[in-house]
């Protein structure tokens, strides 16, 4: 029998296919949306966006991982590009320090993070980000973010926000997101989580009924969680400075 050459092994998790481009939304400096034309989007696994990240953000050469360096804020980062509707984003939680309070806070942005310059990056992004026009985000409850677990989250067609740990039910996050034009996600590598690693993403089944295993409530996590667009406490998380106090309302934009 001959010599035969053996076939090379495929990453596929780096291969790409692109879809037909959609609009994207941008803000003007009246905070009224526009809609002009985005690039395709491509369905590989999602990587961390290169630029548009906190000063306290280091990523690794494959943009999978991402470690805040120091302190316990100044960690947000975006997804290089948009996420599709029922595209699960997961995070395993490869680094906690039980050092802070708080933990992760995720969701979705419809503005370009390429476009966003690094002095418009805020320390958090509850509040400061997700009263802007364009960005929803809350708190991951914090008795949920221990080290290694899995942390999936995604959006449909009706502008729901669900996350599952370890691949568990599905949990109702928040509601209102922008879905007619494309997203990204948004991950703020907050207090207690201190490094998180992107996993391969799953598509998500559209739910057969309205109904989940459970809606997440400001009595189901910590103060961290409160669902509220009460912007006028915005600058009392931002009076925290580097010395961290007691927690904070999250905050989220409709």
């Amino acid at each position: 029998m001959g010599n035969t050459t053996p076939k090379p092994l495929i990453d596929t998790s780096l291969q790409h296919r692109q879809v037909a481009s959609r609009q994207y939304c941008t803000v003007s400096n009246s905070g009224v949306e526009r809609r002009t034309s985005a690039p395709p989007i491509s369905i590989g696994s999602p990587r961390f966006h290169p630029h548009a990240k906190g000063k306290n953000i280091r990523l690794d050469a494959q943009l999978r991982r991402a470690t805040r360096k120091s302190s316990f804020c100044n960690g947000i980062t975006f997804s290089q590009r948009p996420v599709r509707l029922y595209e699960k984003v997961r995070l395993c939680l490869s680094g906690v320090h039980t050092g802070w309070s708080g933990a992760l806070r995720f969701g979705f942005t419809s503005l370009d993070p390429s476009e966003l310059a690094i002095a418009d990056i805020p320390k958090y992004a509850c509040p400061d980000l997700v009263t802007r026009p364009g960005y929803w985000a809350k708190a991951l409850p914090e008795r949920l973010a221990m080290r290694d677990n899995v942390v999936a989250f995604w959006a449909d067609r009706h502008g729901r926000v669900f996350y599952s740990i370890n691949d568990g039910e599905p949990i109702l996050f928040h509601c209102g997101l922008s879905v007619g034009c494309p997203v990204w996600a948004i991950i703020d590598i907050y207090g207690i989580t201190q490094e998180v690693t992107l996993l391969g993403t799953v598509q998500a089944s559209p739910p057969t009924s309205p109904s989940v295993s459970q809606v997440s409530t400001p009595d189901d996590s910590d103060s961290d969680l409160a669902f509220t667009v009460n912007r006028s406490s915005s600058a009392s998380e931002s009076s925290l400075g580097e010395s961290q106090q007691a927690h904070s309302s999250a905050y989220i934009h409709f």
